[in-house]
């Protein structure tokens, strides 16, 4: 199939197909009297690049989304929903200022929303896919705060170094496995989850008097030789490692306690709920919620 005819059939401009070409998504072949021959898979693949380019996506997050499929759709779904909650702040910022011309006060508002987005992005970019929306959804709340103290300053500049030193690899052996497990999880399953986890915390014998048989079928599962012998088994045991070697526990988590009154008191909250969660099932052995 030739340019003007692939156009049509993808609804395309000429010039678009060019620089789609030019920028290696996709790479049809060249006839002898100079002109691009498009095969059934290029056309296949431009009109996946048209709808994607109509939703929004960049030419970079199009190549990912071509090179991962429904891993990086999910990914950047969720990147494209904090940008609009990012933008919806800033439209109320806007209609505020006009309304007050309060320029100090919008100023510091918005310097919020700068600190929280420049932590979240850094987030997502140092944890995988739905393990990455995990963590945002937790720690967004408490990431809104005010930074007036030069403690809360220095935490806040540890998370940011700590963020841009780490980077969190699943291995390749493990990475099918996670990819097809959390392929259907999106920012609402991970939203629900940390809405979830803060309720138990809240009142966690509550939480374990209602959920009793879950709870025990879940650790007796976890105490048998299939599990110890699973790939989810690994993956959790290549996340405990991590968070225990790469300073996730000893920096990034008590850097967050001295940035947010909040999230200390909901820490202080998670140890005891953790506490009590082990007196109950001491048979988990040492475990911690984080």
């Amino acid at each position: 199939m030739l340019v003007n005819e692939v156009c049509k059939e993808c609804n395309l401009t000429k010039k678009a197909v060019e620089y789609y070409i030019e920028q290696g998504l996709i790479a049809p072949s060249v006839r002898e009297n100079g002109y691009r021959d498009f095969s059934d898979a290029d056309v296949a693949q431009l009109k996946k690049i048209s709808v994607l380019r109509g939703l929004g996506l960049s030419v970079a997050e199009i190549e990912g989304v071509l090179a991962k499929q429904g891993v990086s759709l999910n990914d950047i779904s969720g990147q494209k929903l904090w940008e609009i909650t990012v933008l919806q702040e800033k439209q109320k910022l806007l209609q505020e200022l006009a309304k007050t011309q309060d320029w100090d006060s919008v100023q510091e508002k918005l310097l919020q929303i700068q600190r929280r987005q420049s932590v979240l992005e850094r987030m997502r970019n140092a944890f995988p896919g739905y393990y990455g929306n995990i963590i945002c959804q937790h720690f967004a709340p408490y990431l809104g705060e005010p930074v007036r103290t030069e403690e809360q300053q220095e935490a806040f500049d540890t998370i940011i170094a700590f963020l841009d030193e780490i980077q969190f690899q699943i291995p390749n052996d493990l990475r099918a496995y996670y990819d097809e497990v959390t392929m259907s999880f999106d920012d609402t399953v991970a939203e629900s989850v940390s809405a979830g986890m803060r309720g138990a915390v809240c009142d966690i014998e509550k939480y374990m008097d209602e959920n009793r048989e879950v709870i025990e079928t879940c650790m007796a599962y976890k105490q048998s030789e299939e599990y110890k012998m699973s790939q989810a088994y690994r993956l959790e045991e290549t996340l405990r490692q991590f968070n225990s070697t790469s300073g996730y526990n000893d920096i990034f988590i008590p850097a967050m306690c001295r940035l947010s009154e909040s999230y200390r008191a909901y820490y202080e909250m998670l140890q005891t709920a953790n506490q009590k969660f082990l007196q109950r099932y001491p048979q988990q052995g040492e475990y911690n919620y984080e």
